[in-house]
């Protein structure tokens, strides 16, 4: 349970910010942010008048159904000078993240209607270090989960 749960993006920024782990369950897909998200200035519970980090943070993304083909990732690989678009399944991103510990920066998104674009990037330890990657998503709605503001945390 989170204090806050903000129903649109108006006062959210995810940008350069790393999802650590994904849960998919019915039709909500989670992003657990350990390291949080940006709380803009101008958010009514932002008091120090400066955009600055959550503590732990999650992002829950109710698609129009639960099923996970209608989720679409694509990630670029690099191979002999040439980028290479394949089409990874749901299952493939969660192995990713939550078993061999990739995190997914969130780089833009683009909203429409009823759907969500986001560019993102995936990076490990290991090689390839990094991939460029992005999600598209039929939304019924996005709820952004945070407890506190860390103020010393700033833009």
């Amino acid at each position: 349970m989170y204090k806050h749960c903000d129903i649109d993006n108006e006062f959210v920024s995810l940008h350069d910010c790393h999802a650590t782990k994904i849960l998919f369950e019915r039709d909500i897909l989670t992003l657990v942010f350990d390291d949080g998200f940006w709380i803009t200035k101008d958010h009514p519970s932002n008091k120090a008048n400066k955009t600055v980090r959550t503590d732990k943070a999650e992002v829950q993304f109710r698609l129009e159904s639960d099923n996970e083909d209608r989720i679409i990732i694509y990630v670029f690989d690099k191979k002999f000078s040439k980028t290479v678009r394949r089409e990874w399944k749901l299952s493939d991103l969660l192995k990713c993240v939550n078993k061999e510990n990739y995190t997914i920066e969130f780089l833009y998104q683009y909203k429409g209607y009823n759907s969500m674009i986001i560019e993102c990037r995936l990076w490990s330890d290991k090689k390839p270090y990094d991939r460029e990657c992005e999600l598209k998503l039929l939304l019924k709605d996005v709820n952004y989960c945070w407890n506190d503001l860390c103020e010393d945390r700033e833009w």
